[in-house]
């Protein structure tokens, strides 16, 4: 059951040592600031802490920890995900809060032929199931089924899944920046047609969509945070203002808003969406606004 709730979370995501920071760090600086993984520190922080960018679907294959995240997770005292992904009842309720207003469902979005597109889709790629379970979750988490199809390969996890492993190892306490209800919520701010919408058209487009999700992974493994945030905004095609707003920047000021508290006397990960990192609004840059050096580690 537990598995299968932390699938839906990487879904619902899809749109973590104790040495004074005085001292030296252990890590080398990352070439060109090309990293997913950064270093805070700053006059208020005993401790050094870190932030890593994942990414919530990757061919498990893809999906593995550098010599340096595992370290940082060892010497972590915690672990912040946008989500606690250790709470199950927490996902139950995210579960229920992705669920759409009024009994909606996923065929009333469309005309008979447009749903007929949709099933078709989902049908020839053995997801028949997943669509029935899914027919009252919000199309922006229907998405991210179509998502997984892009992968090049069968089995596919997230870097989420890789660094709860090693944490519970490690036996880490995992906490999260907001809750899976609260991240469900978000997604009331897009209309459930314009989300609609945007399904369709990416099963409609599915070779193009599929360019994208490979150029968007190889951007990842290059770890520029920076063309991975303008890519993806791009290939969303155009993201509005107040979408971006909602979906990012205001996350992104909220998490840098918790920082000073949740790194008091402590040394901790944490890991969020890539494409939060960059950006003149990303959550790196407003630490720097904070006063915290931030420097690219070699990952």
């Amino acid at each position: 059951m537990k598995k299968k709730l932390l699938k839906y979370t990487s879904l619902l995501l899809s749109f973590t040592g104790l040495i004074s920071c005085q001292g030296k760090s252990q890590f080398a600086t990352a070439e060109n600031n090309k990293s997913l993984l950064w270093e805070i520190t700053g006059p208020d922080l005993q401790k050094p802490s870190y932030v890593f960018g994942t990414m919530h679907l990757l061919c498990s294959n893809d999906a593995k920890l550098s010599t340096n995240l595992q370290q940082v997770i060892t010497n972590a005292n915690e672990i912040y995900f946008e989500v606690d992904m250790d709470d199950l009842g927490q996902l139950l309720t995210g579960f229920t809060a992705g669920t759409m207003k009024h009994d909606t469902t996923l065929h009333q979005l469309y005309t008979d032929e447009e749903y007929n597109r949709v099933k078709t889709f989902f049908d020839t790629h053995g997801m028949g199931m997943q669509l029935q379970m899914f027919s009252h979750m919000q199309p922006m988490l229907v998405s991210a089924l179509v998502y997984q199809t892009m992968l090049p390969c069968a089995q596919a996890d997230g870097m989420e899944l890789s660094i709860m492993q090693l944490a519970h190892t490690k036996k880490k306490e995992i906490k999260g920046l907001e809750t899976v209800a609260f991240q469900a919520s978000v997604l009331d701010n897009i209309p459930y047609d314009k989300q609609a919408k945007e399904l369709l058209n990416s099963i409609d487009s599915i070779e193009t969509s599929t360019k994208e999700a490979d150029e968007m992974i190889k951007l990842y493994k290059e770890q520029d945070i920076d063309k991975l945030l303008e890519f993806s905004l791009k290939s969303d095609g155009g993201t509005t203002s107040d979408v971006q707003d909602v979906m990012i920047d205001q996350r992104n000021k909220n998490w840098a808003d918790q920082f000073p508290n949740i790194t008091k006397d402590k040394q901790i990960l944490i890991a969020v969406g890539a494409g939060h990192l960059g950006g003149e609004k990303g959550l790196l840059n407003l630490l720097k606004e904070k006063g915290y050096t931030v420097r690219a580690i070699q990952n």
